[in-house]
């Protein structure tokens, strides 16, 4: 289904390279409901753009829901047609899914941030064709964007090294271990890093995370082109999780081997896919 639904959004965006002011009708008078803990601006956005795209129509309610009334599903569901969740929690929404009469997305929790890693994944295969034998490295804190490549690299063939703490402080990533049995049945390879040049050698992807909230530890986290090219002689591709802050400089998040905005612009598109898959089963 994974690559159903990134093969989906590639069609989309070829047929569709510009979406302003378009409107195609797959989803004619769908009322799309984003329901949010808290205001997430670039995924709201990603989800009302392929809304309208679409022909449908959205709704954004941003609360602190209480997801443990799971009953909410089956309210919610009355009055929308598809729902789009992004929490900080992961099994609730879960229950408020199975209580859901129509299909329940979830665009970000505590455990995933589907929509973001699948639009980068989007954005490497549009670069390579493929993501089979691609070596992704990840430099970053922990967030729920690791543990989504940590599933979706070994899944779609591709190898991936992350490095999201210092040896003083060990983080194990909540789905590190799912992924390690993923790698023993497609033949790939994942690997925690210690040290940045560890990550980074032979890469073919370079994903920044997004920053750090404590200070001293954007040293942990910081890297540049020159580390990039003294590790690496692969054709390689830079993409920033966002939001970004003093780990990367200007030159490298501007270099002409940033893919940042394409991953993002894909975001919608991925968001698409998603939605006309859920509704109706459609894909482009």
């Amino acid at each position: 289904m994974v690559l159903d639904v990134i093969t989906s959004a590639i069609n989309l965006k070829c047929k569709y390279r510009n979406t302003h002011q378009k409107r195609i009708d797959v989803l004619k008078n769908t009322k799309v409901m984003i329901l949010q803990e808290v205001n997430e601006p670039i995924l709201n956005m990603a989800v009302s753009k392929a809304a309208t795209l679409l022909g449908a129509f959205d709704v954004n309610i941003t609360d602190r829901v209480v997801w443990d009334h799971d009953y909410n599903g089956s309210i919610f569901s009355f009055m929308s047609d598809v729902i789009f969740v992004s929490t900080t929690t992961h099994m609730c929404v879960q229950r408020f899914a199975e209580k859901s009469l129509v299909p329940v997305i979830c665009m970000r929790s505590r455990t995933h941030a589907s929509i973001q890693s699948l639009a980068t994944i989007m954005a490497i295969i549009e670069e390579f064709g493929s993501m089979r034998c691609v070596n992704v490295s990840y430099m970053g804190p922990p967030h729920p964007i690791l543990n989504s490549y940590l599933l979706l690299c070994p899944m779609l063939g591709a190898n991936f090294k992350f490095k999201c703490c210092c040896e003083k402080c060990p983080v194990s990533p909540l789905l590190y271990k799912s992924s390690e049995e993923l790698t023993a049945q497609s033949a790939t390879e994942v690997k925690q890093c210690s040290d940045k040049n560890d990550v980074l050698k032979n890469t073919c992807v370079v994903i920044a995370g997004p920053t750090t909230k404590h200070r001293d530890k954007i040293e942990l986290f910081k890297f540049s082109i020159e580390d990039i090219q003294r590790n690496t002689c692969c054709s390689w591709l830079f993409f920033h999780t966002c939001p970004r802050g003093e780990e990367v400089d200007d030159k490298l998040f501007c270099h002409l081997n940033s893919r940042t905005f394409n991953a993002i612009e894909n975001m919608h598109y991925i968001a698409a896919a998603l939605m006309a898959n859920a509704v109706k089963g459609y894909k482009f």
